[in-house]
């Protein structure tokens, strides 16, 4: 039976360890030197170089001939190891052998001398696995051991390991490995193994890796077994499951523009295609990833390829501003929902069409805001002055008819300054009257100042207010999310040319809006929305009196928990006021 590849290319010595040089030269420098610790952490994901280390940190120990560091492989003592006969190199695995029993045992045995070796090595993997019991016993042995034990504790998840623990042993953290040192390490064993691959092939193994050079030669190996040389980027994408470029992209930009029926087409010809719905999730969250990225003007650190980097470009200029961060979001949950014993397709459907609501949604949104935007400014704007013409019909005013009409006007360049006009003296009377009423009204259309930002009777009655009532929640809620909560049960009772005047139902709103920094808030926002400045005014428009009651029914208290809470039923209470009780306590 073939060795798997990760096994049958395991690094042998420092120098063979990707991506993690600045762990091998330290690891190197100390056996040279001979200043080893007692015991080593080491940390990182899985498939990074962990178990590796720690089996050439124990050859490095127990070389009869080491190089400058590093194990020769070629003595007894590394055949031992590497072979596994070795007595005095233990591996335990702590997720099978995690109790307080096997850790005693360890205890008990540490205290012999290595039977062949210079010293004993124990490699404990996944030792986040012990019970704290398990902690205990071993702890002391392992702040103390004899001058012939070293210890290798290897975990993916440091923060479970006690905190006494990691203060007594020397901690490395494994990195993840680049794609760019993942792809270089698969060309050189398919170049060991005379197998031809595209480049393309190899940077689909490296990203599908995601750091992880183990996982990354187990997916080598399953591309490989499909016997297609030289190794193409269709037969990786074929053997991992992954998606057509062409249809992952029409997806996304289905997505981008609210194209329901377009993405779940895309879905339903990836699933036709063979696509695993993890890697296809996984694929839609990196591109998502990349158009946030673009989106915040830092798309070159999305790591992707050029090609994909001008989609993400599109993709960010087309969707919704945090588009793209929310996919992320309900895509990673997606994916998660998939461990569970769910149909994997309705879920990713599921999930786009989630997806192409928040589009639509934010489309008609923004689409609402801009026209809410427009409208007000519109009402908000100076009246534009009508230009000159041939009549000019006059402002109505309680001195003159609407009806009548103003004489001819020239050009606004023409106009000659404000000046008194008199009706001829061959007019007769009743015209003199009418040019007199006429003529300086007309005059003044012409020359009178620009009109003030809020149109003249806008937002001085209590009906204009009513009707702008949830611009002025808007405002406020900018300002004050509290304030805006009291201020929807309350109204306006009375307004003017400069003042508003709020009525609050109940004494508990009057005061939240009578505190002087709400107040203040809320005097800005009448502002913001009349288009001028507002004095606001407060008071209370509730009932003071509470109702009669009748001997026997609700008691005070109560009868104010049902005040407060309008529309609400008590069906019991055992809450009981004194002014129910008889005298004496009840007593006859």
């Amino acid at each position: 039976m073939a060795t798997a590849l990760y096994r049958r290319y395991r690094s042998a010595r420092f120098a063979d360890l990707v991506g993690q040089d600045v762990i091998a030269t330290t690891l190197r420098n100390e056996v040279r030197a001979g200043s080893l610790a007692h015991a080593y952490l080491f940390t990182g994901i899985r498939g990074t170089g962990k178990t590796s280390t720690a089996r050439i940190l124990a050859r490095a120990v127990n070389c009869l001939a080491p190089q400058d560091g590093e194990p020769c492989n070629e003595c007894s003592a590394c055949h031992e190891i590497l072979d596994g006969s070795s007595v005095d190199v233990l591996e335990i695995d702590a997720a099978s052998n995690r109790g307080i029993d096997e850790m005693r045992d360890l205890r008990d045995k540490v205290k012999y001398l290595p039977a062949s070796l210079r010293r004993k090595v124990y490699i404990i993997d996944e030792a986040h696995m012990l019970t704290s019991e398990a902690w205990n016993a071993f702890l002391k042995t392992l702040e103390e051991p004899p001058a012939h034990v070293l210890f290798v504790l290897a975990t993916t998840e440091p923060h479970k390991v006690p905190e006494t623990v990691r203060s007594r042993v020397q901690r490395f953290d494994f990195r993840r490995v680049s794609s760019a040192d993942t792809t270089a390490h698969l060309a050189r064993i398919l170049d060991a193994e005379n197998t031809a691959a595209d480049p393309q092939a190899l940077a689909l193994l490296a990203r599908a890796g995601q750091g992880s050079l183990r996982d990354a030669l187990s997916m080598l190996d399953q591309a490989l077994a499909g016997g297609e040389r030289p190794l193409s980027a269709d037969n990786v994408r074929r053997a991992l499951g992954l998606a057509d470029p062409a249809t992952l992209h029409g997806l996304l930009e289905s997505l981008a523009g609210g194209d329901g029926a377009g993405a779940l087409r895309a879905v339903a010809a990836a699933f036709e295609a063979g696509a695993d719905p993890r890697q296809l999730l996984r694929e839609t969250a990196r591109l998502a990833r990349a158009a946030e990225f673009a989106a915040l003007g830092h798309g070159a650190g999305a790591d992707v390829s050029e090609e994909e980097g001008g989609l993400a470009a599109t993709l960010a200029r087309v969707a919704p501003s945090g588009f793209w961060l929310r996919a992320l979001e309900l895509l990673q949950a997606t994916e998660l929902e998939l461990r569970q014993p769910v149909d994997a397709r309705l879920q990713v459907e599921f999930c786009v069409m989630r997806l192409v609501r928040e589009t639509t949604l934010g489309q008609a949104q923004l689409a609402a805001l801009e026209d809410r935007v427009a409208r007000l400014e519109g009402e908000n704007a100076p009246p534009k002055r009508e230009r000159p013409g041939p009549t000019v019909q006059p402002r109505a005013s309680a001195s003159i008819a609407p009806a009548v009409a103003a004489p001819p006007q020239p050009p606004a360049s023409a106009v000659p300054p404000p000046r008194s006009v008199s009706p001829p003296s061959d007019a007769p009377a009743a015209g003199a009257e009418a040019d007199k009423a006429v003529a300086p009204d007309t005059e003044q259309v012409r020359a009178e100042p620009p009109a003030p930002a809020t149109p003249d009777g806008s937002f001085a009655s209590v009906e204009s207010w009513q009707e702008n009532w949830v611009s002025l929640l808007e405002a406020v809620n900018r300002r004050d999310r509290a304030l805006a909560g009291v201020l929807r049960d309350c109204r306006p009772v009375a307004a003017g040319d400069e003042s508003l005047t709020v009525g609050a139902p109940y004494r508990f709103h009057l005061e939240r809006l009578r505190e002087p920094a709400r107040r203040l808030a809320l005097t800005e926002a009448a502002g913001e929305v009349a288009g001028s400045p507002r004095t606001v005014d407060t008071t209370y428009v509730g009932q003071d009196e509470a109702p009669a009651r009748r001997p026997g029914t609700t008691g005070e208290t109560t009868q104010a928990v049902l005040d407060a809470f309008a529309g609400s039923r008590v069906t019991s209470t055992r809450l009981r006021d004194d002014a129910d009780r008889p005298p004496n306590g009840g007593a006859a």
